[in-house]
């Protein structure tokens, strides 16, 4: 166990055996900790310097001969602890680095169910609003079990969704049996709209820095997310005003 635990710390096989040695010696030559640790003397040398590099050994001489000796294994911990100081001061510069160019977007494409889901589990992770054009008929038929599942964790997360979708038949029976909880609790708003004029075959969600796009058709399930500001500025624009046009029908 402690030998794993040391290997996923950055020890190398060789370096936890001969780490080991040292700490059950309290310390010693190279050859009698080779001796100890079942190992070559002169891999055990170089490893003995390498752990010294690292500053888990320290070294002295007697008689002229290297002579090591292990540090309180406490710095073992205080290293790990310096590594995620300098991570966390880091980690915020590297993600400007990424952000830099604003005008390049970031694309990621999705395929089949499973890639669908990642999709709309993106967007119950991310921050704010998500504004859409959805049609639940199409979504009900191809993924029936995950967006009841969809749903309930929109309710619980508290997710506000503002949709558009179409006006027809099994809309009107679908969201007032469906949609009941999300829309008295305050937290889901659709409007839906003439399905002659606006015909809504795929999926479109607005959220965070995001447009996700879905094809829900059984011969091509397939998705894309755009990570773009000045893309999502101008689509929540345009939903917005589709929104404001939207009043032939509201579903609550």
């Amino acid at each position: 166990m402690v030998t794993n635990d040391l290997e996923k710390l950055g020890f190398t096989s060789e370096e936890v055996k001969a780490y080991i040695a040292l700490l059950e010696t309290g310390g010693g030559f190279a050859s009698t900790i080779a001796r100890k640790a079942q190992a070559h003397r002169v891999t055990t040398y170089n490893t003995l310097e390498n752990l010294q590099k690292k500053g888990y050994v320290r070294v002295s001489k007697k008689a002229g001969i290297k002579f090591y000796y292990p540090v309180n294994p406490k710095v073992i911990l205080n290293q790990i602890e310096n590594t995620y100081n300098t991570a966390k001061t880091l980690i915020p510069e590297l993600i400007d680095l990424q952000n830099a160019d604003s005008f390049k977007p970031k694309i990621q494409f999705f395929e089949g169910e499973e890639g669908v889901q990642t999709i709309f589990n993106d967007i119950l992770e991310s921050e704010g609003e998500v504004l859409g054009y959805t049609n639940f008929q199409v979504a009900e038929e191809m993924l029936k079990d995950y967006m009841y599942e969809y749903g309930e964790k929109a309710l619980k997360l508290k997710k506000k969704h503002r949709l558009l979708c179409p006006n027809d038949d099994f809309h009107k029976d679908f969201i007032p049996k469906n949609m009941k909880a999300r829309l008295d609790a305050g937290v889901l708003e659709i409007f839906a709209v003439n399905p002659t004029y606006f015909i809504f075959k795929n999926l479109q969600y607005i959220y965070g820095d995001k447009v996700a796009m879905i094809s829900m058709d059984k011969d091509e399930m397939i998705g894309v997310i755009i990570e773009s500001k000045t893309n999502v500025e101008t689509n929540r624009s345009i939903f917005n005003l589709a929104w404001l046009g939207a009043t032939s029908f509201v579903a609550k």
